[in-house]
């Protein structure tokens, strides 16, 4: 049995390195980011990885694009939430890279106690922990009504008030898919938020 791959969006690694450099005075409110061409050959990722990280700080009022204007910082107040959100994210994925690398070495006898750990964690909802800073897992049935659907084509985060965190396919669990979360039947999707987000989530999934 292989250790669990546990990856981020390359995009929203991207996104945090921008709006880091923001918050370190790099960029001010008003600045002009440069454009996209510029943006991919520094980073090294194509042109459509850059407009995923434009357009997710877009999304969270960081930065705005006008047609033949380029990026603009618009906020600098928002980037110290965004990046706040975003740490217990990549402080999750450092912490299951380290325990699957030790999983691989110490054999499959560790790997099974893993497991059961995590298992214990994602279980909140069989647990009745319902506080905003515990996952609820979501098992992608035949019976969901939204197969195929993006969490953005959903308005996932405004119907339901949850945030969609991780989504497990097979033996992978990418972390914080952001709006290009696709529903797709079989895979698990690990949401945050509280028990009404929960129920508007399995509501606008499943009816």
């Amino acid at each position: 049995m292989k250790a669990k791959k546990v990856t981020m969006a390359l995009y929203r690694q991207i996104a945090i390195d921008i709006a880091k450099n923001i918050a370190a005075g790099k960029y001010v409110q008003g600045d002009k980011l440069f454009g996209r061409s510029v943006l991919a050959s520094h980073y090294r990722v194509s042109p459509e990885t850059i407009r995923k990280a434009v357009f997710l700080l877009k999304d969270v009022g960081i930065l705005q694009t006008e047609k033949g204007s380029g990026v603009e910082v618009v906020s600098t107040e928002k980037v110290e939430q965004f990046l706040k959100q975003n740490e217990g994210i990549n402080t999750l994925a450092t912490l299951k890279k380290e325990l699957d690398d030790w999983a691989e070495e110490h054999g499959r006898q560790i790997r099974d106690i893993l497991d059961k750990v995590q298992f214990a964690v994602t279980q909140t909802q069989q647990n009745q922990i319902s506080t905003p800073l515990n996952p609820f897992e979501i098992k992608i049935t035949p019976q969901c009504t939204v197969l195929g659907k993006t969490a953005d084509e959903l308005q996932f985060w405004h119907l339901t008030g949850a945030t969609i965190i991780a989504v497990r396919h097979g033996e992978e669990l990418t972390l914080s898919p952001g709006p290009y979360a696709t529903i797709c039947q079989g895979d698990s999707i690990y949401i945050v938020g509280d028990a009404a987000s929960y129920t508007a989530a399995m509501k606008l999934l499943f009816e």
